[in-house]
């Protein structure tokens, strides 16, 4: 059974607008702005306004903030599309959810920042009547929550898979990341000579995959090819030195599908370990060569958002046979030879792959593809 890319949305501090975040994709605009934490450390980052806050809340009603912003990204990728919502499964891929909710626990007692509290809003919201499914990986979650829609869907449970992946911007989740050392004093530059770390960003993205064929945002006949989930197994928040699990994902994925990817959307953190990492992978399987981009300099690393933010502006990538410029990149500087552009290059895409990496050891790589309906 085929599986179809229907429809995609993107919501962060620029809208939620899908043609505004591709065009500024192509400008090479950045959402990422001076962000200061709580111990006085300068960092870059993207993040929503308390004003655009107050009008999903305004919205939607009285809701957590990741169910507020995973709603009005859900709702966007609803629109112009004719799907059955009670044949559908909406998964939420997160890694932090609304940990913010933290320091309210030992007061109120609740369990408000526990990630399942997120699919209870999004249930009584959407009743769609299938219990959401929320899914938390690390930094892959957005892109292994889009592989297991897909098998949902080739399984016959549903017809549709609603995906949203969404986090946010807390000192939890900075803090954290700062004590790694792994936060950069100016706005992310993936792959770069003088890369000195991760922007982080909050966001949500939606992507709708269906059994039922048509359009992709009325761009394009695209389809999943498939997915694959590895394990490095190598250290708590480091990626394997010699590449190992984005390597064997890669292999297995390409002799799963029997094609190679004309364009390669990277994970592209901005920091010395992972960009390293993707770059010794990318060499092994021999694909040095094929363009490859990161957008991490656009909109910040969103950890559970990443992978369908990312995917949903490859699926665009494929659809305008363009393959975007790396935002922030200007010297080659990864132990391996990459093919970065500096700008945005017209190309005659069929296939394009998204690879995501993340803590513990995880990595993921999915494959999209146009359909000829000629």
């Amino acid at each position: 059974m085929k599986v179809y890319c229907r429809s995609g949305s993107i919501v962060n501090s620029l809208g939620s607008d899908i043609d505004q975040h591709w065009n500024g994709v192509l400008d090479q605009s950045t959402t990422l702005q001076p962000k200061q934490l709580f111990n006085g450390f300068d960092t870059f980052a993207s993040y929503l306004s308390e004003d655009q806050w107050r009008q999903l809340q305004i919205d939607h009603g009285s809701k957590s903030k990741c169910a507020l912003i995973s709603i009005e990204s859900i709702n966007k990728a609803l629109e112009g599309i004719d799907i059955d919502i009670t044949d559908s499964v909406i998964i939420i891929a997160t890694t932090k959810g609304d940990i913010q909710e933290i320091p309210q626990r030992l007061s109120k007692k609740n369990t408000s920042f526990y990630p399942y509290n997120i699919g209870i809003q999004i249930d009584n919201y959407f009743k769609s009547g299938i219990p959401t499914v929320v899914l938390s990986n690390a930094c892959i979650s957005g892109s292994q929550a889009i592989q297991l829609g897909a098998s949902y869907i080739k399984s016959g449970k549903v017809r549709n898979a609603i995906i949203c992946g969404v986090d946010l911007i807390t000192e939890f989740t900075m803090s954290g990341f700062n004590s790694l050392k792994a936060l950069s004093d100016e706005a992310a530059r993936p792959f770069d000579r003088d890369r000195k770390g991760i922007s982080l960003g909050e966001a949500a993205a939606t992507l709708i995959l269906s059994a039922d064929s048509g359009a992709f945002n009325d761009q394009a006949d695209i389809e999943f090819d498939g997915g694959i989930v590895t394990n490095d197994a190598n250290h708590i928040s480091g990626p394997s030195r010699t590449g190992e699990g984005l390597f064997t994902a890669l292999s297995q994925l390409s002799k799963s599908i029997k094609k190679n990817p004309d364009a390669i959307s990277l994970h592209g953190t901005g920091t010395i370990f992972n960009d390293d990492m993707e770059s010794v992978a990318l060499n092994r399987m021999g694909f040095d060569h094929i363009e490859c981009f990161g957008l991490k300099g656009i909109y910040g690393h969103t950890l559970g958002a990443t992978g369908v933010i990312e995917s949903v502006i490859s699926l665009l990538a494929l659809a305008h046979n363009i393959v975007p410029a790396t935002v922030n990149y200007s010297h080659p500087g990864t132990v391996e030879q990459l093919n970065i552009l500096t700008s945005d290059t017209l190309k005659q895409l069929n296939t394009i792959f998204k690879c995501a990496s993340g803590f513990g050891g995880g990595n993921c790589v999915l494959s999209f593809s146009k359909i000829d309906i000629s």
